[in-house]
C-alpha cells in the first residue's frame, strides 16, 4: 500500500509578449531535460509537490544543461525574461486515470500522459507561476552553489 499520491506535472515557459505557453524541454537528444511526468507515491499536497518539483527541475538544468542555464542568465533586459509555470494534477482526483491508463513506472510514455493531462485533464490542482526575473535569480543562486561545491571538492595540488 502506498502512502503518497499520484501526481502528473507539466512545466511550461512563455516568451515575453506571447499569450501562449510552451512545454519546457531543453537539451540535446541524448540528455533531454523534459519538464513533465507522472510521479507515484508523491508526498505532500499538489502545491508542496509542485514547488519542490519545479526547484528540482531548475537544479537539474544547472547540472545537466548548462548551455540552457547560460541562455537564461544572459538576458540583458529583465523585461525580456521568460515566464515559467508548473501545473500539477492529482491523477486519481481527476478521474482521468479511469479514461486513460497511466503507463507503468519507467515507461517513457509517462511524460506523454502528463501532456495529455494538460490538454484533457481539466483544471490543475496546483498552478505555480514564476517571473523570468525570479527564475533567473534562482538559477544564478544555484550556479553559485554548484561552483562553490565544486571548489570545495577540488583537491589542492601537492607542493
Amino acid at each position: 500500500m502506498t502512502s503518497g499520491r499520484q501526481y502528473a506535472y507539466v512545466i511550461q515557459t512563455r516568451e515575453p509578449g506571447r499569450p501562449s505557453w510552451s512545454w519546457a524541454s531543453y537539451g540535446d537528444k541524448e540528455r533531454q531535460t523534459a519538464g513533465r511526468g507522472v510521479v507515484d507515491d508523491a508526498t505532500g499536497s499538489p502545491r508542496v509537490f509542485g514547488r519542490a518539483t519545479f526547484r528540482a527541475y531548475l537544479e537539474h538544468l544547472v547540472t545537466e544543461a548548462s548551455e540552457v542555464v547560460r541562455y537564461f542568465l544572459q538576458g540583458e533586459h529583465p523585461e525580456h525574461d521568460t515566464d515559467w509555470r508548473i501545473l500539477v494534477w492529482d491523477v486519481p482526483a481527476t478521474g482521468y486515470d479511469q479514461r486513460s491508463t497511466v503507463p507503468p513506472a519507467g515507461d517513457p510514455l509517462r511524460a506523454g500522459y502528463a501532456l495529455a493531462m494538460a490538454i484533457e485533464g481539466g483544471e490543475p490542482h496546483y498552478l505555480g507561476t514564476w517571473s523570468g526575473a525570479d527564475v533567473r535569480k534562482r538559477l544564478c543562486d544555484l550556479v553559485v552553489r554548484e561552483e562553490e561545491s565544486h571548489a570545495r571538492d577540488a583537491v589542492p595540488p601537492s607542493v
